[in-house]
């Protein structure tokens, strides 16, 4: 008895290849008659793209219109943004509506207590005696209220220096330190709100601007009646050299300070080549 001979790889494929290239005929015949009605062409390959691009076709279309129309909402588990948008409504208001009942009935109460003559004694505290969980520190500003505390009293201090015609402080804030012409110190630090912006205190013209990033910036400008305001510390200037500048016109601007690196601002005047009071001419306070 002869074995079979072993077919490689390559006839495989070749065979395999063949099936799927060899034709079928699809007749159909008339039962009684055997008249051919339909007859077609086919191979495996025509049949598997066929059914594989109406199933695909089938996929699409279900999933676009499942995505893209109503049906969607018949998907169980499925809940539409319109749907959670009431769902968030109502909750609020049945939260509302709980706290309304809970409060008519506290009032009810207390209105039937006052009828009745019954109301507990224990219920009438001291007005001296403080509620639980009071504290004092509670009364204490915070970092955030004293500077707007600062800042407000500052504005109001400038107002009220603008009515009168006055110079304008060039930013709010308290003087940190004062100057000393005998020590060398001519110009009034001043403890500024951050961030903010420094303005002009009246018209003028920039002379100069020195300094770096780091460093810090100086702004000198000249005004009339021989009159220089000079600006020590900015982080930024928006203002040239040479430009001329409006009474309360943005000329740089102070930022977050640096701990590491802190740069103080400080505000110089001079008149007539002497330097003045900063903090008698703008108004500023300790």
């Amino acid at each position: 008895m002869k074995t079979p001979k072993r077919r490689t790889r390559k006839e495989l494929a070749q065979h395999w290849l063949a099936k799927w290239r060899h034709r079928y005929r699809l007749v159909l015949l008339d039962e009684s008659s055997f008249e051919e009605r339909f007859s077609m062409v086919l191979n495996r390959r025509n049949v598997f793209l066929a059914v594989g691009s109406a199933v695909l076709f089938l996929i699409v279309s279900t999933t676009f219109l499942i995505a893209y129309t109503p049906l969607r909402e018949y998907i169980p588990g499925y809940s539409s943004t319109a749907l959670r948008r009431e769902a968030v409504r109502l909750n609020e208001v049945t939260d509302s509506l709980v706290d309304f009942v809970a409060y008519q009935e506290s009032f009810i109460q207390h209105i039937q207590f006052m009828v009745d003559g019954s109301l507990p004694p224990d219920t009438l505290t001291s007005a001296a005696t403080p509620p639980p969980g009071w504290s004092a520190e509670r009364l204490k500003a915070s970092e955030r209220e004293r500077k707007l505390r600062q800042e407000v009293e500052a504005r109001e201090s400038q107002a009220e220096l603008a009515s009168e015609g006055q110079m304008l402080q060039p930013v709010a804030g308290l003087v940190r330190r004062t100057a000393n012409a005998a020590q060398g110190r001519f110009g009034l630090e001043i403890d500024a709100v951050r961030p903010s912006d420094v303005v002009a205190v009246d018209d003028g013209t920039v002379l100069a601007i020195e300094g770096t990033t780091s460093l810090g910036y100086s702004m000198t400008v000249h005004h009339s009646d021989d009159r220089i305001s000079r600006y020590v510390g900015l982080n930024r200037v928006t203002a040239r050299p040479g430009s001329s500048v409006k009474r309360g016109e943005t000329l740089g601007r102070l930022l977050e300070e640096d701990p590491e690196n802190p740069i103080p601002f400080k505000i110089e005047l001079w008149i007539h080549g002497r330097p003045v009071s900063a903090a008698q001419e703008l108004g500023y306070r300790k």
